[in-house]
């Protein structure tokens, strides 16, 4: 496609979408492939971690084929589609594959702190859930919803510019508007009930702990934990267990996170199919893209609460190996 078909300012924009979703896509990619090498490294990891490094993988994906698309198509091709359609199809199912993988595990992380908190002692009572059949029901659910919007997929030639573009080929309002409000749904609007609900829960049950007086690690029959529960003594004070307090908190800024850096996006994609355009079209195209800022700010609040994880392990050894049990009991 030649410069002429697209004015100077689309061209300004253009380069601009390029520069930032290389950058972020870069800073993505290193981030999460950091967490992944990391906790790759780390003996005993514990379900919480097991969370984290499935996100970061799914975060990883984000980052090369949801950032790196958009650089390339939109910023270097101006929205031109040569690879065919079939490759058009697949790729569009798999930004929305990566997308929805990565906010279902949000969802689940969310789970599991309340069950944390709800069940504090499930693995030792026999109350315990594997984490891992959470994790890949995320992956499972992920790769099959999308499925039914590959028909919508496809290359189209633009009567706007002499060129031919991969875009979701809906033709009518009342289509439009379908379709944006069940992706939303399915990307922002349920994770972000799912987990309100989990975190409304949490707060419940703390408080509802907090009125009878009570520590959550307590259980009626103690003779079946006993002994772990002595050796963890330490990490067990106050309402809270240390170890759960700062779990909670790290999931809830994740989750503040995803809801910050999607919202966006989401009210001006509700926006612009409403017809509700009050945005100039640079700001309405910057502000599209900026959704994966969440991909990036995961790895970086990871880091930001297990700073030992990523420092001189030698140091530490010993006492990261004293705190495992309280740990693993806590955060498990």
């Amino acid at each position: 496609m030649s410069n002429s078909s697209v004015n100077e300012k689309d061209l300004v924009i253009d380069k601009a979408i390029a520069v930032t979703c290389f950058s972020m896509a870069v800073i993505i990619v290193g981030l999460n492939g950091l967490v992944i090498f990391t906790l790759s490294r780390q003996k005993g990891n514990n379900r919480l971690h097991f969370f984290i490094r499935h996100l970061a993988i799914a975060d990883l994906l984000v980052g090369l084929i949801a950032v790196t698309g958009d650089a390339l198509n939109i910023g270097i091709l101006h929205a031109e589609w040569l690879a065919g359609d079939v490759t058009c199809r697949m790729h569009r199912y798999a930004c929305y594959v990566i997308l929805i993988v990565s906010n279902n595990l949000l969802i689940g992380m969310s789970v599991d702190r309340f069950l944390a908190v709800k069940c504090p002692l499930r693995k030792i009572t026999g109350g315990y859930m594997p984490y891992q059949t959470i994790i890949i029901g995320c992956w499972v659910l992920g790769l099959a919803l999308p499925s039914w919007l590959i028909p919508f997929f496809g290359t189209e030639y633009s009567l706007t510019y002499p060129q031919i573009s991969c875009k979701v080929k809906l033709k009518t309002d009342g289509q439009w508007q379908a379709f944006v409000w069940s992706t939303l749904t399915g990307i922002f609007l349920l994770p972000l009930f799912a987990i309100s609900v989990c975190y409304i829960g949490i707060s419940l049950v703390v408080w509802q702990h907090w009125k009878d007086g009570q520590r959550l690690t307590e259980v009626k029959d103690k003779s079946q934990a006993q002994g772990i529960l002595e050796r963890a003594r330490p990490n067990m004070l106050g309402l809270l267990p240390k170890a759960k307090v700062r779990s909670i908190k790290m999931t809830f800024i994740v989750c503040f996170a995803f809801f910050v850096c999607w919202m966006p996006a989401t009210l001006i994609y509700l926006f612009d199919v409403h017809r509700l355009n009050f945005l100039e079209s640079t700001t309405k195209r910057m502000l599209e893209r900026l959704y994966p800022l969440n991909s990036l700010c995961n790895p970086l609040i990871f880091i930001m609460f297990n700073t030992k994880l990523f420092t001189c392990r030698k140091k530490n050894a010993h006492a990261h190996d004293k705190d495992n049990i309280g740990t693993h009991l806590t955060i498990s």
